[in-house]
């Protein structure tokens, strides 16, 4: 029996990979694999029982076993996490959160650094081609424009490989899972805020050719539009990545300074698309003369340390501590291992700090 069911454990590791591939997650009856393997019944549980101990199936009481997605070969348990960067802003905690969640169940995981970047993002998604990962946390590039790499997603999807898509999606992979922010809610709630505080003429500066940039555009403009407000293209200011990796890499913040001149002129309030830009935009309104806070009320996204400054704390939004990474992790753990799991929006919280005041 010894070397029967050590063959039938082969026998079912292949099956299993096989299965994972097509998207079945439950393993045939004890009797069928009988019958399949011309063995006995415990020859059968004792294989079931190596293949439970090695975390690749789990018994369910009056179920059966069931796939967990974990590959009997380390190296078949990899998560890939192409992400824009590994070591800025929200980044370094995100990827430690989504470890957190992907280690404990038996994953490891592989860190890509795209750059935001449509061509360095084929040169990763060609290389993992060649020897393809379980699954991909990916965090698209450039996501507001039609992306040139569908193909090798949909090549990858088409070996097995499981994707959640983070804080963005392409629409074009409609069947694949996303967690993201609910971006829209986020303006509005910036937006009522600032109304309420009595500011009419509110400004907005957003990210042009990523997802988020386009939907807090859309919710800032819905909610001035609601509330009555006035709607004016002048008042709206369009960045994208290359002004930013600029601002980030040289301190070059000529946008933003012509922003201020451009824009700003006779707003009260600003909605800045996230933290880092109402930073270096504290310093340009300074430089043009503004009064802080009373002469400018600004608020942005992500409640990171850059709304934190020694001159001037942000009003910001931000979401429960370590959720984003949280859920994309588990949404691919249940993925692989066939429990029902949607895509998710994660909802603001409003935090009020000095650049907000009430506007008499």
């Amino acid at each position: 029996m010894a070397i029967k069911y050590r063959w039938v454990a082969e026998r079912l590791e292949l099956m299993i990979e096989r299965q994972i591939q097509k998207g079945i997650h439950k393993l045939p009856t004890e009797q069928e694999l009988c019958d399949r393997y011309r063995v006995s019944r415990q020859t059968v549980r004792t294989a079931l029982k190596l293949l439970e101990q090695k975390g690749v199936i789990a018994g369910k009481q009056g179920s059966g076993y069931y796939i967990t997605g974990r590959s009997a070969k380390p190296q078949g348990n990899v998560i890939g996490i192409l992400i824009s960067s590994d070591q800025e802003y929200i980044y370094p905690g995100v990827i430690t959160d989504i470890r957190g969640i992907l280690s404990p169940a038996g994953f490891t995981d592989r860190i890509f650094t795209t750059d935001n970047s449509v061509s360095r993002e084929r040169e990763i998604l060609l290389s993992l081609l060649k020897n393809p990962p379980r699954g991909l946390i990916v965090e698209g590039s450039k996501s507001a424009l039609p992306n040139p790499n569908l193909d090798l997603y949909r090549r990858l999807m088409k070996t097995g490989c499981r994707i959640v898509f983070l804080f963005n999606y392409y629409p074009a992979l409609p069947d694949c899972l996303c967690v993201k922010d609910d971006n829209y809610y986020g303006s509005t709630l910036l937006v009522q805020y600032l109304a309420a505080q009595g500011h009419r003429e509110i400004g907005g500066i957003f990210k042009a050719d990523d997802m988020q940039g386009v939907e807090r555009y859309q919710g800032y403009m819905e909610a001035m539009r609601d509330l009555g407000l006035p709607l004016s293209d002048e008042r709206v200011f369009w960045y994208g990545s290359r002004e930013l990796d600029r601002l980030l890499h040289s301190r070059d913040t000529r946008f933003l300074r012509n922003m201020v001149a451009d824009c700003l002129s006779g707003c009260t309030a600003v909605v800045c698309y996230n933290d880092i830009i109402a930073y270096y935009l504290v310093d340009e309104l300074l430089l043009a003369g503004y009064e802080l806070p009373s002469g400018m009320a600004i608020t942005a996204f992500d409640n990171t340390y850059f709304s934190n400054s020694d001159i001037l704390t942000v009003t910001t939004l931000s979401h429960q501590p370590h959720e984003m990474g949280t859920r994309a992790a588990e949404a691919m753990i249940r993925q692989l291992s066939g429990q029902p799991v949607s895509s998710q929006e994660a909802r603001w919280k409003l935090n009020l700090k000095e650049s907000t005041q009430t506007q008499a």
